[in-house]
């Protein structure tokens, strides 16, 4: 499949947590409490980040093979939110991160951020985050059969935005990011901040490196500007109701 320009870009998505928000920590807190709760097991930190990029359903089943009997997986599942949502206030905002999502949307990019979060996850950091009137499309992992680090996610983006994958770039923090876009026929970019190792990252040949957020800021800016969509994006922004909209059907098609 032929590799998209920069010229050509069309449409970018972004990975949410470690791309957009800082959450790498708090996640791997609720990872250990559920475990060690749950089936009194204790993972190195290094393992527990790992894990993030993949959806919760997939994280509470990591340890089945290591654990005797039945793990209760919905009541980890719950825990694991529950704990995340009383925590929430650890969650940081990578400002520049952001800049960069409100720049694209006002070149006339297509956004859609692309997550393993499932819709409930999801409503816990979405508010914080403060994207939805820049953004077109949100997938999350209750939108697909198949996750990270399948190309499904991606590919549900594209089709909701109507872009071809050569048109796209899909940015993200972790090796399973970087698969999926890959295997969806987009361009990938790694930022270095997030879940995953450098050097992890920069095994994966991603066709961009973003060493912090302002690189990607940066990029972003220098992109050209889509003459026709940046128009109406700034028209629709300015009518005020694409947030409700983004807001009240996360997962769906918000146009």
């Amino acid at each position: 499949m032929a590799m998209a320009k920069p010229s050509s870009l069309r449409a970018i998505l972004f990975d949410i947590d470690g791309t957009l928000i800082d959450t790498v920590d708090l996640i791997v807190k609720a990872l250990d409490y559920t475990y060690q709760k749950h089936l009194g097991v204790a993972l190195p930190r290094e393992e527990l980040r790992r894990l993030i990029g993949l959806p919760l359903k997939m994280q509470m089943r990591y340890l089945d093979d290591r654990v005797s009997g039945d793990a209760p997986h919905d009541l980890m599942e719950a825990d694991e939110m529950a704990y995340y949502k009383a925590h929430r206030d650890q969650e940081r905002v990578v400002p520049e991160a952001v800049q960069a999502v409100q720049t694209a949307y006002r070149k006339g990019y297509a956004i859609a951020l692309v997550t393993s979060k499932n819709r409930q996850e999801l409503q816990i950091t979405l508010p914080k985050l403060a994207v939805d009137a820049y953004v077109d499309t949100i997938v999350t992992a209750d939108d697909t059969e198949h996750h990270k680090p399948a190309p499904d996610p991606v590919l549900k983006a594209l089709e909701r935005l109507q872009v071809a994958p050569e048109q796209a770039i899909y940015i993200g923090d972790t090796v399973f990011d970087l698969s999926c876009g890959r295997a969806a026929g987009v361009l990938v970019g790694a930022v270095a901040w997030g879940a995953h190792l450098p050097e992890d990252l920069q095994a994966a040949q991603p066709d961009y490196y973003f060493e912090t957020p302002v690189d990607l800021r940066n990029w972003i800016e220098q992109l050209p500007v889509i003459e026709n969509h940046a128009k109406a994006k700034e028209d629709d922004f300015r009518n005020g109701d694409r947030a409700a909209r983004v807001g009240a059907g996360a997962g769906g098609d918000t146009g």
